[in-house]
């Protein structure tokens, strides 16, 4: 339809909730937001002619079309029996001086409504209405729920097939007045109104189907309507199916009957094994944003089972995708309602290939800039437990939301649970760790740290913090071989621009190839590193430092050493050296590192937080020994003593092989320098205890190999000749292996 130029389509007409009015949702041009039109009709008490009138809305109202007009002329007849039953109320009002229903008055509209129950179809839905009217005060209702001779009736016109879409909605609208009183729900449950309700939306889902198809004869329309079929094992969710007005009328009240009665879980376990979720699928096709919702918060609540997460991962999977595509929807509403859906089946790993499948990533991205909803984290954090997911997150461009969030978590505000597991996800993945760093999440980070107080937060905050120092120090590993074998390319995977890392010396960045054909005719190096131009850590390691030594909380130590352990030279202010800042502060560190490392029976550590921290100890004093000055000021303290008693020790326990190789790493640097080295070989049981490594793993025994033949490399004298210590671990490790 067109108006002054514009492209108005209608998708949904409804009755307004309170006045003779009719509510008109259209879109305009291309714009997918849905916009609401309310169209007064005024006084309908004398209305005669209903179709007339609706003529008269689609001539006058330019957001409706006439192929609606069997629509609108139904939501006139809806007002008009409302209109009916709102005058005899207020005619039964006038005489009542209190705002309660009379008890005879109530008597009497029951017998009259029994009565009229069993006669023409408009005499049933004329008693229906009436009914209708006394659910304004709760007495009249028990009274009314409490007539079996009623309610026999009531349930039984409910299902009728032959009975119109109008009583069955009247119908329907009575039982959810009652389902909304949770007292009632007890008396409901006896007469089955939440399986009748059921059957109810299965028979218009199948008319809804054998619309869309078009059927006209006879047969194929017993087929369609059969109520002797085993709806569970018939596949709907490859189907197209066409909802009228009328019908998602019906199934609107119904499944709102079935929200209120799923509350309690045993029946909303007893729906789910009813077939619940496969009636469901169908209805996401409805036109109305307020049916779909309807059906979204039943959905949601039963997602919760593993069944619902098999049968919608089950067959063409189309559900899913579905759900995705709602994503996109202008509805904050039903967005949040469907991330809650999908959030509850990512639990259901065929769930979360159909959703990769279907690239949820870019509405989740989109969602993360502009909505406050936590379970929009909480989804995204269980995709990004994989490698290739947390790709897809890269490529939609996710680390400036991450960032921005981060942004937005105040001293005083809780870290979401989604966002923290997403933040430490995601800061394993090189490229998303690269763009967040540039994008300067450190400041954000660390400004955060430096006010936070809840222990937790810090905890997640240096975790991720932890992950940045991994990429940092993995850099520079990668750039060193680059500058040996003069390839930018070996940073292909850890960075996104090779140049923003490398330079050419003769040349600007911008000419750098990946090729070596630019290398010297000398020899020497033609590429220069540019991290230290990043200054991504130094300006925050004297804080790192000493927060670490200030800290009392195990859990919280152990990120700061991490942290500390992936530091390196260039990762220093400039003019200091890491032997400079072991001096400074001699002795409050080598107190932190003894504390840690001696065996202590009253630190009251747990066993776990102690090796934990001890792990973490060993492995930093592992990679400070990377220059003379430092190795000399390690082997100057009883250390290197502590770790050979900590090997001893860890022999004897079981499980402790991560602890034994990390052990053996860092004897390995140990093993370089001529003063530490000394330690390790001259450690009471330290070679014999290399050499009972020998029988562990493999990792672990290749590693104590490593360290074998170091130390016989360094027992030999000036001619080459083994020494005593090199001849005995020779002869051991052939009696071993």
């Amino acid at each position: 339809m067109t108006s002054s130029g514009r492209s108005i389509t209608t998708h949904n007409i409804t009755s307004h909730p309170a006045d003779n009015a009719i509510l008109v949702e259209y879109s305009v041009d291309n714009d997918s937001t849905v916009r609401s039109k309310k169209v007064i009709l005024g006084d309908l008490s004398s209305l005669n002619d209903t179709l007339a009138l609706a003529k008269k809305v689609i001539l006058k109202c330019n957001c409706v079309t006439e192929d609606w007009i069997d629509d609108v002329e139904d939501v006139i007849i809806e007002l008009c029996n409302r209109s009916d039953l709102n005058s005899s109320d207020q005619q039964h009002n006038a005489d009542d001086s209190d705002d309660s229903v009379s008890s005879e008055y109530v008597q009497e509209v029951c017998v009259a409504s029994l009565e009229f129950l069993y006669g023409t179809s408009d005499e049933q839905l004329s008693a229906v209405n009436k009914l209708l009217g006394l659910c304004q005060d709760v007495g009249a209702m028990e009274y009314l729920i409490q007539n079996h001779q009623l309610m026999s009736a009531l349930t039984r016109l409910f299902v009728e097939l032959a009975n119109s879409s109008e009583l069955s909605f009247a119908i329907g609208k009575l039982f959810l007045a009652f389902s909304i009183v949770e007292d009632f729900h007890a008396t409901l449950s006896s007469y089955r109104v939440g399986a009748l309700a059921l059957e109810v939306v299965e028979l218009e889902v199948r008319r809804a189907w054998h619309r869309s198809v078009g059927a006209t004869n006879d047969v194929a329309s017993s087929l369609c309507l059969a109520t002797d079929v085993d709806f569970s094992s018939v596949d709907l969710t490859s189907r197209a199916y066409t909802f009228s007005n009328k019908q998602e009328h019906v199934i609107l009240v119904c499944l709102g009957i079935l929200s209120h009665l799923a509350d309690d879980f045993d029946v909303l376990r007893k729906m789910t094994k009813k077939s619940l979720v496969c009636v469901l699928s169908p209805c996401l096709q409805q036109k109305s944003m307020q049916s779909v919702l309807t059906t979204l918060v039943l959905l949601k609540k039963a997602s919760i089972f593993e069944e619902t997460a098999i049968g919608l991962s089950s067959g063409d999977g189309k559900v899913i995708p579905k759900l995705v595509h709602l994503l996109q929807l202008p509805s904050v509403t039903i967005n949040e309602v469907t991330i809650t859906i999908l959030y509850n089946l990512s639990f259901h790993d065929d769930c979360v290939s159909l959703m990769s499948a279907e690239n949820i990533y870019s509405p989740l991205v989109a969602m993360m800039q502009s909505s406050t909803c936590c379970s929009v984290f909480e989804l995204a954090y269980h995709l990004s437990s994989t490698e290739d997911n947390r790709h897809m997150f890269v490529k939609e461009g996710i680390s400036p939301a991450l960032v921005d969030a981060l942004a937005n978590v105040t001293s005083n505000k809780a870290i979401g649970t989604g966002l923290v597991g997403l933040l430490v996800n995601m800061t394993l993945h090189p490229i998303c760790a690269e763009e967040m760093m540039h994008l300067g999440v450190l400041d954000i980070m660390f400004r955060t740290v430096q006010q936070a107080s809840d222990p937790f937060k810090l905890q997640v905050l240096l975790k991720v913090a932890r992950n940045l120092s991994d990429w940092t120090k993995s850099l520079q590993a990668m750039l060193h071989q680059a500058l040996a074998f003069q390839a930018p390319s070996i940073l292909g995977g850890l960075v996104k621009d090779s140049s923003l890392y490398l330079q050419s010396k003769e040349a600007s960045a911008a000419d750098i190839t990946d090729d070596c054909e630019s290398e010297s005719e000398s020899g020497e190096s033609s590429l220069a590193s540019l991290y230290w131009d990043k200054h991504f850590w130094d300006a925050r390691v004297e804080f790192l430092l000493q927060r670490a030594l200030q800290c009392d909380n195990d859990d919280l130590l152990v990120e700061w050493i991490g942290i500390l352990s992936n530091m390196t030279s260039d990762d220093l202010p400039a003019g200091l050296q890491w032997i400079d800042i072991l001096d400074d502060n001699h002795s409050k560190i080598l107190q932190l590192l003894q504390r840690i490392i001696e065996p202590s029976e009253s630190s009251g550590r747990s066993s776990s937080s102690n090796d934990d921290l001890r792990m973490e100890v060993i492995i930093w004093l592992g990679e400070l020994c990377t220059s003379r000055e430092c190795s000399s000021w390690i082997a100057s303290t009883d250390l290197i003593e502590d770790i050979n008693s900590v090997l001893r020790s860890s022999l004897e326990t079981e499980g402790s092989n991560e602890m034994l190789l990390q052990i053996l790493l860092t004897y390995q640097h140990f093993l370089i320098y001529n003063d530490t080295r000394l330690h390790v070989i001259a450690g009471y049981g330290v070679v014999d205890a290399i050499l009972s490594c020998l029988r562990r793993e493999k990792v672990l025994k290749s590693t104590a190999e490593m360290c074998l033949f170091l130390i016989e490399d360094f027992d030999r004298d000036e001619y080459g000749e083994l020494g005593d210590i090199g001849k005995s671990i020779k002869s051991q490790r052939y009696e071993l292996v």
